[in-house]
């Protein structure tokens, strides 16, 4: 649901390597690289295991419809999207999302680990609850790595910078659109260089 749109007039946003660090204050970022540190311990299986690693959270119990939230996970098909310009390395973004009651988690499947797969787009709320433009960071996302956006963390529609990006997307959800998804129009767009 569009509840708003903005415009903005600043500079072009550079993307950064998405990293578990400059990314904690938007969610979670799982990456085995910044993450394991040392060798899977021998025993069954060789594994190393960093626990709770990401926290899914539903808050549709602060939802003003009466109705019940599920865990859904999603397989997701994402082909680069309009505004992307590949060879100049170059994206303009139109819009931005949020929502409001569920943390959102994307897996990357069948994608070599160190290829730059995706772009993470994120940024705080302004004084009004919109997305706050003038503060939005980039970060390119290997194959490797998956992102959990918080729950109501303005974030940008996945944007495959490869081919086609196959993805599981997990989140909590009740069915109602004006709970799941809330959108903001960026009138002009913004520019993103990767």
């Amino acid at each position: 649901m569009t509840i708003a749109t903005v415009s903005y007039a600043g500079k072009t946003v550079v993307a950064e390597p998405l990293t578990p660090e400059g990314f904690a204050k938007y969610g979670s970022v799982i990456s085995p690289d910044h993450q394991v540190l040392g060798a899977p311990t021998k025993g069954a299986g060789n594994v190393f295991t960093e626990p709770d690693i990401v926290k899914p959270v539903g808050f549709y119990s602060q939802s003003k419809f009466e109705t019940k939230s599920h865990c859904s996970f999603n397989l997701q098909r994402f082909l680069p999207p309009a505004g992307l310009d590949r060879e100049a390395k170059k994206y303009t973004m139109t819009v931005i999302e949020r929502h409001p009651l569920s943390t959102q988690t994307f897996f990357p499947m069948g994608v070599d680990e160190k290829e730059a797969a995706y772009l993470v787009v994120a940024t705080e709320n302004d004084s009004d609850g919109l997305p706050d433009l003038n503060k939005l960071r980039a970060f390119v996302a290997r194959g490797g790595q998956s992102v959990t956006y918080g729950a109501a963390v303005w974030h940008g529609s996945t944007c495959s910078v490869r081919g086609q990006l196959d993805m599981t997307m997990f989140m909590y959800t009740n069915g109602v659109a004006a709970d799941i998804t809330e959108l903001v129009q960026i009138e002009g767009g913004l520019s993103i260089e990767y």
